[in-house]
């Protein structure tokens, strides 16, 4: 799981950098949509690369210690976020970091979807990016704000951590927990994308300096909207 809403979502209440005019928003948010769209493509090409090389697919599920690798690391990057997220404002090592990032959820990805048959990964990626677009619209021209609802999203989050401890030990109960996983980020795109569109009817927006922690929230949404719905295409066809 990434780190929870609580912390990274909160605005710099004494350090924000509100936005000259509109046309500087609109740079902002192409850049950040830009990030996002590169960090997806290569993990769309890693992933596939994966899927279809015997070999890779071979190696990634006979070490099976990689994922939690990768998820220590992504771990790693949740508490420098909360932390210490100027490093992710200092060049170059925001883009040294941002490469690690995506490369971690790349792996962690791959691993997932060498496990089940490539029409499934299709049907989930599919599903994930018609859902995306319906939130980005959802969030775009919805009348009400979610950027204040980081106690809800901190709660649903700790929700859904214990929902999956229970899963482990009654498996009965893991495709209700992976139902509330892909709940959970669908909440948690819909907060980023309000929070990146900004404006007067949001309470909270990132800064212009944030365009990295910006792409980085919002990509590793749906990377776990996806895990979570190609576990729940899974647990359905099985």
């Amino acid at each position: 799981m990434p780190c929870f809403p609580g912390n990274r979502r909160r605005r710099r209440s004494e350090e924000v950098m509100m936005f000259e005019d509109s046309f500087t928003r609109r740079i902002f948010i192409s850049k950040v949509l830009m990030i996002v769209a590169i960090n997806l493509l290569i993990t769309v090409a890693l992933m596939t690369f994966c899927i279809f090389h015997l070999g890779t697919r071979r190696f990634l599920l006979k070490h099976w210690y990689l994922p939690l690798i990768a998820a220590g690391v992504l771990m790693i990057f949740s508490f420098m976020i909360c932390c210490c997220a100027n490093c992710f404002r200092r060049s170059p090592q925001k883009w040294i970091l941002l490469v690690i990032y995506v490369l971690c959820h790349a792996l962690l990805v791959s691993c997932l979807a060498v496990r089940f048959h490539p029409k499934l990964v299709f049907i989930a990626a599919s599903a994930c990016a018609l859902i995306v677009v319906l939130l980005g619209l959802f969030a775009r021209f919805a009348p009400c704000d979610f950027t204040g609802c980081w106690i809800l999203a901190l709660v649903f989050g700790l929700v859904v951590m214990v929902m999956g401890i229970v899963a482990i030990f009654i498996p009965s109960f893991k495709i209700v927990y992976v139902s509330f996983g892909v709940l959970l980020f669908c909440f948690y795109i819909v907060i980023d994308l309000q929070m990146l569109i900004g404006g007067k009817t949001h309470r909270n927006q990132f800064d212009e300096s944030d365009y990295i922690l910006a792409a980085m929230f919002i990509y590793s949404d749906i990377i776990f909207l996806f895990i979570y719905l190609l576990e729940l295409i899974g647990l359905i066809d099985s």
